[in-house]
């Protein structure tokens, strides 16, 4: 007769613990009744067992409910009342913490598992005295990495702006434990972290001084003409004035639109230079913004919140005025190797139509159109019992300064009749002029003078 031996205890734990995971096992009280364990932070999930990796899926939703219960038992001290006059929202802070936390959760225990024949239920748990032991180690952490950055901001003269990116890094370090004791030692005294970073994050605004070598700027619309305008950045310390060196600038158009360089970059000198391609607005006037370039520092910045402090951080704009004028065009017109009969007026309306001002006098003007008309007489016509004549047109267009010939062409037998020779000619005239408005004008200036 066969006597069965013992199981060792080992085997007998492991048999246990596959049993509590197995189908068809008592239904344990937890997956129903929430655990109540005020040394802990519980989460209960359940999930079809048809879910692609459904275990990792209960875990990440199992740490999803404890980061919220965590954000719920965030103390509102002092640190954050401070975040919302500051601009920030407690609420946003509190989520950043959540997400945060949610990422380093560390030590989360499994306490328990069941599933059937469709669904999985998890158990995890998270004692609270090792999670707070743990934020406060990370927060010291934090602490220490910062304050270094802090000091590179507050000795920096000349190289402001990676002083500013180690400003809104020290920020990043530590936004994310914004509820707990920021209190350290700085300089030999002590000083809460959050509200002296703060403080000169919004004390930067006062500290740039941008300008402009000159506040005002004549210029022609339309026209592809470079203007290079100098611009200088100065810094504010101590009372002293530092040039910024490598210092990011940004140019806007207000009330009006052109081809500029929007962005640029100070040079040794605390110099940079703001690059007028071509003004494509007719409005004057016009104004260009410059402020420094926030989004240089947005690109070296990874937490929300501390990329939200910076969009709101409000820079008042320096200011370059734009007196924008249209292209100026003369008319040098002749019919006959005269005035002609009035006329010249059709080829007037029309330019100004295409937007040019024209002007009497070719000395204020950019631009001169000038238009030679030279008739023929013609025949009887008898069928019409009408005189006929014909007409050449010359067109060219000159810039008005040094007279350089930018375009030229040639309209030939244009026709012309009238109860008389005299009347066929004046037809001429006016046919000739329509002509020239209907087929040269538009393609001139588009491609010579609005191009």
């Amino acid at each position: 007769m066969n006597v069965a031996k013992p199981l060792p205890f080992l085997a007998l734990a492991i048999i246990s613990l596959l049993s509590a995971c197995s189908i068809g096992k008592k239904q344990p009280l937890w997956t129903t009744q929430n655990p109540v364990d005020i040394a802990y932070y519980n989460s209960v999930v359940r999930v079809s067992r048809k879910a692609p990796n459904y275990l990792d899926l209960a875990r990440d939703n199992a740490l999803k409910e404890i980061s919220n219960q965590i954000s719920v038992t965030i103390d509102a001290d002092i640190a954050l009342r401070e975040t919302e006059t500051n601009g920030i929202p407690s609420a946003e802070i509190i989520n950043q913490i959540r997400t945060s936390t949610r990422s380093k959760l560390a030590n989360v225990q499994l306490a328990g598992s069941f599933q059937n024949d469709t669904e999985y239920w998890a158990y995890y748990r998270l004692s609270k005295s090792e999670y707070l032991a743990w934020r406060m180690t990370q927060r010291d952490l934090a602490i220490q990495q910062a304050l270094p950055l802090l000091d590179e901001f507050d000795k920096a003269t000349i190289d402001l702006a990676p002083a500013i990116t180690a400003l809104f890094r020290a920020m990043e370090l530590i936004i994310d434990f914004s509820d707990l004791d920021l209190r350290t030692s700085y300089q030999g005294k002590t000083i809460n972290l959050y509200n002296e970073l703060f403080q000169r994050i919004s004390k930067l605004p006062a500290m740039i001084n941008m300008s402009y070598e000159t506040a005002n700027l004549s210029l022609v619309a339309m026209q592809k003409e470079l203007h290079i305008i100098p611009v200088d950045v100065i810094h504010d310390k101590d009372g002293q004035r530092n040039i910024c060196r490598g210092f990011p600038v940004v140019f806007n158009f207000r009330g009006g639109a052109g081809d500029i360089v929007r962005n640029s970059l100070t040079d040794n000198n605390g110099k940079a230079e703001l690059l007028i391609r071509r003004i494509t607005d007719f409005t004057d006037p016009q104004f260009i913004e410059m402020r420094p370039d926030k989004d240089y520092w947005q690109s070296r910045l990874e937490n929300p919140v501390v990329k939200k402090l910076l969009a709101q951080l409000q820079f008042a704009p320096t200011i370059l005025k734009l007196n924008v004028r249209r292209p100026r065009a003369f008319v040098d017109y002749s019919f006959d190797n005269g005035p002609g009969a009035g006329y010249k007026d059709l080829i007037i309306k029309k330019l100004q139509d295409l937007d040019l001002e024209v002007v009497a006098d070719s000395s204020a003007s950019d631009f001169t159109f000038k238009v030679i008309i030279v008739s023929q007489d013609g025949d009887y016509v008898s069928r019409l019992q009408l005189m006929s004549a014909s007409a050449d047109a010359y067109v060219e267009l000159l810039k008005s300064k040094g007279y350089k010939s930018l375009y030229n062409t040639n309209l030939t037998g244009i026709k012309g009749t009238g109860s008389d020779q005299k009347t066929a000619l004046k037809m001429t005239e006016l046919n000739s002029a329509a002509e020239i408005c209907d087929k040269l004008l538009y393609m001139i200036v588009e491609q010579h003078i609005m191009r």
